[in-house]
């Protein structure tokens, strides 16, 4: 076979909850769309808001809208991205500290590469999303499982007792998926004093990769602090 065999390994160990949703494309087209029920990739049945689509027409209208963009981003897009996080999180925050990706998968793998060197750890809160394993290694790096507690809050003496010399970031997502779970404002509180105690006694920088791209999705009074608030070296990846 002509492909790699770390591709070829991918292959084989690759999603299920991926392979339902093909094989549910395929079903659809045989039997009917109405006649299909997919419950595997959280891919909404709702068409966008009329006003969001009448939007994206008027740019498309735009002179020069196909031509290459900044590394970043439009600047427009990175000023307004810039603007909600700044409101959000009460912290000056400028264009230059945005970067537009191809959603949240793709910000997660631009930050891997960005931080991670060859063996390089990255602790992830499990259950997690099953991509970020590939997410890791995509970029060198070697993936570190801890267990969340029975009632899936943060086992902060786990963590803890997982940081090492090799440890360059921890993979956090909330709201959760699969759990649901949302960590509140004492948890990543005491998760940024964590990193910043091991990291200084390490003499090294260790990152909090925040994967929020169900940020909003929360009810009946539920918040989800921001953790720029509380965590010294952060990154937010979020779609």
């Amino acid at each position: 076979m002509g492909i790699s065999q770390k591709v070829a390994s991918y292959l084989e160990k690759g999603s299920w909850i991926r392979k339902m949703f093909e094989e549910g494309a395929r079903l659809k087209a045989k039997f009917g769309e109405e006649n299909v029920y997919d419950f595997s990739l959280g891919n909404p049945p709702e068409e966008p808001p009329r006003e969001f689509l009448e939007r994206v027409r008027s740019l498309l209208d735009r002179p020069g809208i196909h031509r290459y963009m900044p590394n970043a981003g439009f600047l427009e897009a990175r000023e307004a991205v810039a603007q909600a996080v700044a409101r959000d999180s009460g912290l000056p925050v400028e264009a230059g500290h945005v970067v537009m990706t191809v959603g949240a998968g793709g910000a997660l793998n631009v930050a891997l590469k960005a931080l991670l060197d060859p063996g390089e750890q990255v602790i992830v809160i499990a259950p997690f999303f099953v991509e970020y394993r590939f997410y890791v290694d995509n970029h060198g790096g070697e993936s570190v499982v801890v267990n969340s507690r029975e009632d899936f809050s943060l086992d902060l003496e786990a963590i803890s007792g997982a940081v090492n010399e090799r440890t360059k970031a921890v993979l956090l997502n909330s709201p959760n998926n699969p759990t649901g779970v949302v960590y509140g404002q004492e948890e990543i509180q005491a998760l940024g004093e964590l990193l910043r105690e091991r990291g200084r006694a390490l003499g090294r920088d260790i990152y909090l990769l925040s994967d929020e791209p169900y940020r909003r999705l929360l009810y009946d009074g539920t918040v989800f602090p921001h953790v720029f608030q509380y965590v010294d070296n952060a990154i937010i990846a979020t779609s």
